[in-house]
């Protein structure tokens, strides 16, 4: 099946020039077809008529991965020239002059959609005529931004990329969270790590990281017995006895277990945080993420605060709600 058709007269389309910049940033055409969904196939199909069609070579196919030519180069350039002009178009068109968009794409991290959420949207609904929401690893990256499959996320993710701009949100401090009948020092880890099995949880390979970095710091050889997919589930199993673990307070919020089957403490030592940014890219729809930022914060203040002190509240302290900063941004 001929995926793009030939002409002789065809002018390039702006679907040949987004897969010849994903060629590009991405370095082959396999990974520009996995960020396009495209087969590698169809990727290669659509940079030879691009080239067929604008009569040049644009790479250098007798090295691995092919290289650009110097008239690739050139047309780079011209390329995302056009698509940086056709994406303000687009936004333009998308939020009017009035500042109503016709649908808001929102990636919120999972754990402040199900406890901040609600009260959140409900302050902002008018900003536009549909809102989808989702939440995942994917959905909340800056990538997602970068990629404009979402318009504005609230993540965790601490890399701030070129062209975003980013305002905070609240800094949480990491928790224990250790079944009720352990009756050993909260503050000794150590001791935990020896005695108790530690559970592990998510895909979040970054928070991995930092929880394992800190277990190490403290000279803990956490035990892993159990591993699991969601934070939840690895709650529920501290609440039944089978193990402790590392988390955040909101992330413990979500998951809705008794509070009489869990111990909860804060880190000793030197602690481990996460912040929670609201994002967006720059130059567009100005007034959004104030909007949104205060919103969110206004939720995490009447929703989530008052959760924290009646069921944390000796984490109250390592809860820190955001005030008013300016943002941060890389151009």
């Amino acid at each position: 099946m001929t995926v793009f058709s030939k002409s002789s007269s065809a002018k390039p389309s702006l679907r040949l020039l987004e897969i010849f910049l994903a060629v590009v940033e991405n370095a082959t055409m396999s990974a520009a077809g996995a960020r396009l969904g495209m087969s590698q196939a169809a990727v290669s199909q659509g940079i030879t008529q691009l080239e067929d069609i604008l009569g040049v070579k644009l790479f250098d196919r007798s090295v691995r991965p092919p290289a650009l030519t110097l008239v690739g180069s050139s047309v780079l350039r011209s390329a995302r020239e056009v698509m940086s002009g056709m994406r303000e178009l687009e936004d333009t068109a998308r939020y009017g002059a009035l500042g109503r968009a016709p649908i808001i794409r929102l990636g919120m991290l999972d754990s402040f959609t199900s406890t901040a959420g609600a009260h959140m949207l409900l302050q902002i609904k008018d900003a536009a005529g549909e809102w989808t929401v989702t939440s995942g690893f994917k959905s909340t990256s800056m990538q997602a931004l970068l990629d404009r499959q979402a318009d504005v996320i609230i993540t965790s993710e601490d890399r701030i990329a070129p062209g975003i701009v980013t305002q905070p949100l609240l800094t949480e401090s990491f928790i224990l969270a250790v079944p009720h009948a352990y009756r050993g020092s909260l503050s000794d880890v150590g001791q935990l790590a020896t005695n108790v099995p530690f559970i592990r949880y998510g895909r979040d390979s970054h928070m991995g990281s930092r929880i394992q970095g800190y277990l190490s710091r403290v000279g803990a050889e956490a035990k892993v017995r159990y591993q699991f997919d969601t934070t939840d589930a690895a709650l529920r199993m501290v609440a039944a006895g089978f193990g402790w673990t590392i988390m955040t307070p909101l992330i413990y919020l979500k998951s809705m277990v008794p509070s009489s089957a869990v111990q909860v403490a804060p880190l000793s030592g030197k602690a481990i945080h996460r912040t929670l940014i609201v994002a967006m890219r720059v130059n567009e729809a100005q007034d959004l993420l104030p909007r949104i930022r205060s919103a969110a914060i206004d939720a995490l203040r009447e929703v989530v605060q008052p959760q924290i002190k009646t069921m944390l509240p000796n984490c109250l302290n390592h809860f820190k709600i955001a005030g008013r900063l300016p943002a941060r941004k890389r151009d």
